[in-house]
């Protein structure tokens, strides 16, 4: 059985999220020299294999992030009460945000303008930029973005009384699944055809990016269903028992799922584009449950990395994409070999972000400033992880 949920904390999910996080780091990378698009600094040479490897990644990677986040957020709330947690949120997730947009995305702006028109387009495009802002300045922030809105949507229908209320909703919604199991793969495919029909009335409507392209609202519509998912399986501990138990015959569908959705991405006609929509949470939640009962079997245990990883991964997502940009741009007048050019990126990006976690973590202010948190004492730091309760997917 799970552990219980007051007073304990789940090693293998703060290490899963930690991972998921640090998997921006090669994602983003590969990015530069992915042959299906152009990205903010984009390498002359191509990789294949990696552009590849981003697809596949890129359809399972945040939505897991967002079903971990749904997860804690409903275990929290019904611990906390829903006005508490919200303003927790706002603190841990906004500060954050607000950080990084002031002093990490013009640093993200400035490296393309130089790689667009070199050292002497780096003022004019940084204006540029300021006069017209688009998704250029959330290159990496939009799931703090998506976060902040589905925790207070979460946090608003909580509060809802009546026949309204959310619980009531669930817990029919499980009742019904559990006399009638197969009406728990109609759910699913449903979640993907709803997605479709956002998708389909945002294309009609012109809407399908939106804010220049920060807010796109058929993805925000997938992940959060899947942030709804999350709070869905900790709402009844019993269903968190069985995800996160290995089914060998669903991690073949999520994979099959999960290639498949890769393949439609690449495609630019109307009906690569409807798959990929469709695929986007029933992928999100098929893998989540791979990922999750894969963590559970294999990373239940907590070690010095694993905790140094779950400490700086706030810090190191947030900054690791100036690092990734501006060692791009220095390598594009380098001939390397696309797959080593990534590596070194990769590997000094990583030391680079782990470094800065590691100078701003001796300073509370700046830890406030970038992971919402005003860090305990040493001494506190000592008290064995049973006296804690995970709240960092939140």
């Amino acid at each position: 059985m799970l552990r219980p949920i007051r007073g304990q904390r789940w090693d293998y999910l703060d290490q899963l999220r930690a991972i998921l996080m640090l998997a921006g780091i090669p994602y983003h990378a590969g990015l530069v020299y992915g042959s299906h698009a152009a990205w903010i600094v984009a390498s002359p040479d191509h990789s294949e294999v990696f552009t590849w490897l981003l697809q596949f990644s890129h359809t399972f990677r945040m939505p897991a992030f967002f079903l971990l986040a749904g997860l804690f957020g409903m275990l929290l709330v019904r611990r906390r009460g829903s006005g508490a947690w919200w303003r927790d949120r706002l603190r841990r997730l906004g500060l954050p945000l607000a950080t990084s947009l002031a002093l990490v995305s013009p640093l993200l702006v400035l490296a393309g303008a130089v790689a667009q028109g070199g050292p002497e387009n780096a003022v004019p495009g940084l204006l540029q930029a300021m006069r017209n802002p688009g998704a250029d300045w959330t290159v990496h922030l939009w799931f703090l973005i998506y976060l902040l809105l589905y925790v207070s949507l979460l946090a608003g229908l909580w509060q809802l009384r009546g026949s309204l209320r959310l619980e009531q909703g669930l817990a029919a919604f499980q009742d019904a699944v559990e006399r009638r199991p197969a009406w728990g793969g109609l759910a699913l495919l449903g979640l993907g055809a709803a997605t479709l029909v956002v998708a389909a009335a945002g294309k009609l409507l012109n809407a399908s990016y939106l804010l220049g392209g920060i807010f796109i609202p058929a993805e925000f519509f997938a992940n959060g269903l899947v942030f709804l998912c999350g709070a869905l399986l900790a709402y009844r501990p019993t269903w968190l028992e069985a995800f996160t138990r290995p089914r060998w015959s669903i991690w073949a569908v999520a994979l099959g799922a999960a290639a498949l959705m890769a393949v439609c991405q690449e495609g630019e006609g109307d009906a690569s584009r409807a798959a990929t929509y469709f695929l986007m949470p029933i992928v999100g939640i098929l893998f989540s449950h791979l990922l999750l009962s894969g963590a559970r079997r294999w990373l239940d245990r907590s070690t010095p990395l694993s905790k140094a990883m779950v400490e700086g991964a706030m810090t190191i997502y947030l900054v690791h994409v100036v690092f990734v940009l501006w060692l791009s741009v220095a390598f594009l007048k380098i001939p390397l070999p696309p797959l080593l050019e990534i590596l070194i990126i990769v590997t000094l990006s990583a030391v680079l972000s782990c470094g800065f976690h590691r100078l701003i973590r001796r300073s509370p202010p700046l830890m406030l400033l970038f992971n919402g948190v005003w860090p305990a004492p040493r001494w506190k730091e000592a008290a064995p992880p049973s006296q804690t309760v995970s709240g960092t997917l939140s």
